[in-house]
């Protein structure tokens, strides 16, 4: 009899056991899909970048019409005046992997261009006449963080100075601005859209200085 009730719950035991199996494998292999998907995604290799500079207006940093007492300015010329041209790095979280990243095209062209762009936008009226609006790039420098995904960042240092017609400089001033993004690691679109939103920036401030909207006014002879 001893041997009987001993026998059943054993078979009690077995049975539960197994009846715990499918369980146990169903809660196991989302995680294991979890874990292999994470390893399958991660950033192995970090490679050197060249991005070519092509303004595109950001959609961070529109422009809106302003009030200008006065409004409008002869051109905008731009300069680079970078000793170190590289642009920036990219950077493994979590290994010892490094690249560096360049730029291509003509840095002082692009600059001209977004920021002439840009100041049309908020109601400066690019003439023959009046001062000429002049910007020097003093620094321009990317980061990327990467692990499954990567963070971007962009710094960059402008001068400008508005001279008279004559060419007497009336007024000058240094903006610098910052952009960031997130997504696929070593996205040539994103560091474009980041560099953009950057000086987009930066041309904002520009346009709200109050030294540069007074300068505009007395600033035409």
């Amino acid at each position: 009899m001893l041997k009987k009730i001993r026998s059943q719950r054993l078979q009690a035991g077995l049975s539960l056991t197994v009846s715990q199996v499918p369980a146990l494998l169903w809660a196991w292999t989302p995680m294991a899909v979890v874990a292999f998907g994470i390893s399958a995604c991660a950033v192995s290799s970090v490679q050197p970048l060249t991005v070519p500079l092509s303004y595109k207006a950001s959609s961070k940093q529109t422009a809106f019409a302003r009030s200008y007492a006065c409004n409008a300015i002869a051109q905008v010329k731009a300069t680079d005046a970078r000793t170190d041209k590289a642009l920036g790095t990219r950077v493994h979280e979590s290994k010892p992997l490094k690249a560096e990243v360049s730029a291509s095209g003509d840095a002082g062209s692009w600059v001209e261009d977004g920021v002439q762009r840009y100041l049309t936008k908020t109601g400066i009226q690019i003439q023959g006449n009046g001062p000429t609006l002049h910007i020097t790039l003093d620094s321009l420098h990317t980061t990327e963080s990467i692990w499954h995904r990567s963070s971007y960042e962009a710094r960059i240092g402008l001068t400008a100075v508005l001279q008279s017609p004559a060419g007497k400089p009336c007024w000058q001033d240094n903006f610098e601005a910052t952009s960031g993004d997130y997504g696929y690691s070593g996205s040539i679109d994103t560091y474009q859209g980041m560099l953009n939103g950057a000086l987009d920036a930066a041309t904002l401030r520009l346009a709200e200085s109050k030294g540069f909207q007074d300068a505009l006014c007395h600033c035409g002879n």
